[in-house]
């Protein structure tokens, strides 16, 4: 049976599906949940085009780690500071079972001195916005953002 890009990601990082409502959980919402191409597709079939934005992952460029940013589809910001899913607390689409991968897999334990970039979430979820295999998916998705 062929691997599920989600199961790559918990491989490559080590991270558990896991669910938490602390705090600093909830902090961790001020920053939109990166999602692989294929989450951001089933968010975009289930009509939630008009909240995702092209963006680049520049972090691993901030941090020397890799010589580029990553074009990619996410989640937009709102404007009281948090993701665009964030509602009373929690994420409207966790119940939904459209949650992003990082969110899926984050938690309030993951801290920039216990992380290795290359097993990092945010790395890996970009990493599969640069897939070859990805490729037609992204354009799919690229020309739905961008014309509808």
């Amino acid at each position: 049976m062929k691997e599920t890009t989600f199961q790559k990601i918990i491989r490559r990082t080590g991270r558990k599906p896991v669910e938490c409502k602390c705090q600093a959980c909830v902090n961790q919402c001020r920053t939109p949940c990166l999602g692989t191409p294929e989450d951001i597709m089933r968010l975009i079939e289930a009509g939630y085009t008009g909240k995702l934005a092209v963006t680049g992952w520049s972090v691993g460029l901030v941090l020397g780690r890799i010589d580029r940013i990553i074009p990619m589809v996410q989640p937009l910001k709102a404007d009281n500071g948090f993701c665009v899913f964030h509602k009373d607390g929690l994420c409207e689409l966790h119940d939904l079972g459209l949650k992003p991968t990082e969110g899926k897999l984050s938690h309030h334990s993951i801290k920039a001195d216990n992380t290795n970039f290359r097993k990092s979430l945010s790395y890996n979820v970009a990493k599969e916005w640069e897939d070859p295999a990805n490729r037609e998916l992204i354009d799919r998705i690229t020309f739905r953002v961008l014309f509808q």
